[in-house]
């Protein structure tokens, strides 16, 4: 096993955004890990819902995709985002004046992370994960690592240099 202790890892939005565009203060930092996950063999993952919103700033066909397994958003992945979703705000309309329910995109990728029994996720977004992921570790229906990717690498392993 890795120093890092996983087998595999989903990149969410953000990560990929600070991966692709060497002008973002983070861009090193997701450098270094996703040589780390590649040298170490961890298996990496993106969400069609991260490449969605990947898209909207830019072709996502950029992404080093040789190097990374898409998981598609299935009905599995749909059923358990509605049980998250559930578990975090109730079973109430969360849009004002409208009987809808709309479940963030963190809680689907969150799903597909649980559904697809990967380790963890890497992301800059930690109020918004840890909004999620806390209350669905709490309520001990999940059990996922997360790296803040503000934090270098060298940090996360204890090295130096």
């Amino acid at each position: 096993m890795n120093n890092i202790g996983i087998k595999n890892i989903m990149l969410d939005t953000s990560f990929c955004i600070r991966l692709m565009d060497k002008n973002e203060a983070l861009h090193q930092n997701a450098l270094e890990y996703f040589k780390y996950f590649l040298t170490e063999k961890i298996s990496i993952h993106i969400s069609t819902v991260a490449v969605a919103e990947y898209a909207v700033g830019d072709d996502p066909e950029n992404l080093p995709l040789n190097n990374i397994q898409i998981e598609a958003f299935d009905f599995l992945d749909g059923k358990t985002a509605g049980l998250f979703h559930k578990e975090i705000t109730g079973s109430k309309a969360n849009i004002p004046n409208f009987n809808r329910r709309v479940i963030a995109n963190d809680v689907k990728i969150i799903a597909q992370i649980h559904t697809k029994k990967i380790d963890a996720i890497i992301s800059t977004d930690i109020a918004s994960i840890k909004q999620y992921i806390s209350p669905l570790e709490k309520a001990k229906m999940i059990n996922v690592k997360f790296f803040d990717l503000n934090a270098s690498l060298n940090s996360i392993l204890g090295t130096l240099f």
